[in-house]
């Protein structure tokens, strides 16, 4: 067994509830008004051990008397002094809702031992069951590969396996609505002080000229909305449809940026993995002003090997700009590879690393450029219900034409412009608010960009915190 708390008092079950069941009342065990709690028996009667009381509750538990089961295992949970007996109390309350269909009220059990006991892979088992049972198969999955990672029986990997695979293919669709306000030291990335250039050396005129590149702050509401949509056509085929919204404001309105995506496609699933293939159309506002519109197509798929999961994916767009001047210059196409490892070390851990690749055309050869990314995170399943995600990740960037900018001396100068970009990822949540599908998450980031052009460079710190719901 993977959850086997008290093993040496079990067996008084065996021996004495039978006798507990005709010696004892329930009154004994709950009190006059079967309110639950610990009672102060009359001193006629014998003050039942917790080893007495664990027989009854097992035993009730056994024959199918649920009602009294449940109260009884409420009675220990609440009343006992020992944190083994509340952890078996808390567990077996949690089994007691399932067999009743009030899944979400017994994942609450699960999170609660959980969060004192991160080390109990049989909980984390029954947890994944309760929400695969609740219909909420984005958590059901995440603890079902989370196990994947335990020490567990050749048989029970292979059901959860089952699982997972179900899982694909039941799902009708999934609905993730988020919601953060936003810190951020430097919204329109600029590298601080000024450019100038000293246009008398080029028969401009007299003076300096001087473009400031003050950096921006403020705060901000970030909101993002998210629904697929699965339309099953055989066992194995089916369409998936993708719509979302992302809105960034802060006050003023320059700086807002508003997105719209859709995607339409087919979609193949096979044991452990699927892929789909989706035409897509994104459409960006920013300042309150229609800015970019893309067509494309793309392609995503997943493979779980073992303890490792991969995701991969590509993807091509042809991009337009509404201004009529940013056109001229940056109208192209965009082509994308990606790939994720993500290996799960045990049932509370896992790593991953990413390698990325774009390419994005323009117009002028000058604004085109080659972007390279890699990236490696990790995350850990924290007592009291705190889990953290860390990932660090650097992208070398190459523009494939010479440009012109003002040097740091007020002179014009020309380069091929080369990026290199780090970046700092972390994410604290908590799962207290579980149970009304309710994750509020800390999230940090920090970006460092180095470049060959000095008015490129700059510092970012973004503090935002996440309420994100999921249906």
């Amino acid at each position: 067994m993977l959850f086997r708390p008290f093993q040496g008092r079990a067996r008084i079950a065996a021996l004495f509830a039978p006798l507990l069941i005709a010696a004892f009342t329930p009154s004994a065990v709950l009190g006059a008004e079967g309110d639950g709690q610990m009672p102060e028996p009359p001193s006629s009667e014998r003050v039942l051990s917790t080893e007495e009381i664990l027989a009854l509750a097992r035993h009730l538990t056994q024959r199918g008397d649920l009602d009294r089961a449940e109260k009884v295992w409420r009675a220990l949970l609440r009343g006992s002094p020992s944190e083994e007996v509340r952890t078996e109390a808390a567990f077996q309350v949690g089994q007691l809702l399932v067999r009743r269909g009030r899944y979400r009220e017994a994942a609450s059990f699960y999170i609660d031992i959980l969060n004192r006991r991160p080390d109990l892979p049989r909980v984390r088992l029954e947890l994944a069951r309760a929400y695969f049972l609740d219909k909420n198969y984005p958590d059901a999955t995440f603890q079902f590969e989370l196990l994947k990672g335990g020490k567990l029986p050749p048989e029970v990997i292979a059901n959860v396996d089952a699982f997972l695979d179900r899982i694909r293919r039941q799902k009708n669709w999934t609905f993730n609505f988020g919601m953060s306000p936003v810190s951020d030291s430097n919204i329109n990335q600029a590298s601080g002080g000024q450019e100038c250039m000293d246009i008398s050396a080029y028969g401009l005129g007299s003076g300096v000229w001087c473009n400031p590149l003050e950096k921006e702050s403020g705060i901000g509401l970030n909101l993002n909305v998210n629904l697929d949509w699965f339309k099953r056509l055989s066992q194995d085929w089916g369409l998936r449809t993708s719509v979302g919204l992302y809105a960034l404001e802060y006050k003023g309105g320059e700086f807002d940026d508003y997105m719209l995506h859709a995607a339409l496609g087919p979609r193949y699933l096979w044991a452990n993995g699927e892929a789909s293939l989706q035409p897509t159309f994104r459409k960006r506002w920013y300042a309150g002003k229609a800015y970019r519109e893309e067509y494309g197509l793309r392609l995503d798929g997943r493979q779980i090997l073992g303890r490792v999961i991969l995701d991969s994916g590509a993807s091509f767009d042809k991009i337009s700009y509404d201004n009529a001047y940013v056109d001229s210059l940056l109208r192209g196409h965009a082509w994308s590879t990606r790939l994720r490892a993500r290996y799960i070390l045990n049932d509370r851990t896992f790593v991953q690393a990413g390698a990325d690749f774009l390419r994005e055309d323009a117009k002028e050869a000058a604004y085109a450029n080659d972007n390279w990314t890699g990236s490696l995170g990790a995350y850990r399943a924290l007592p009291q219900g705190f889990s953290l995600f860390v990932e660090a990740s650097f992208t070398r960037s190459r523009y494939q034409a010479q440009q012109l900018y003002a040097d740091q001396d007020n002179r014009i100068a020309e380069a091929v412009r080369r990026d290199g970009t780090l970046g700092l990822y972390v994410s604290l949540s908590s799962n207290r608010f579980e149970r009304y599908n309710l994750t509020p998450i800390l999230r940090y980031s920090h970006t460092h960009r180095r470049s060959n052009i000095w008015s490129h460079e700059y510092r970012r710190n973004r503090l935002d915190f996440l309420l994100d719901i999921r249906v």
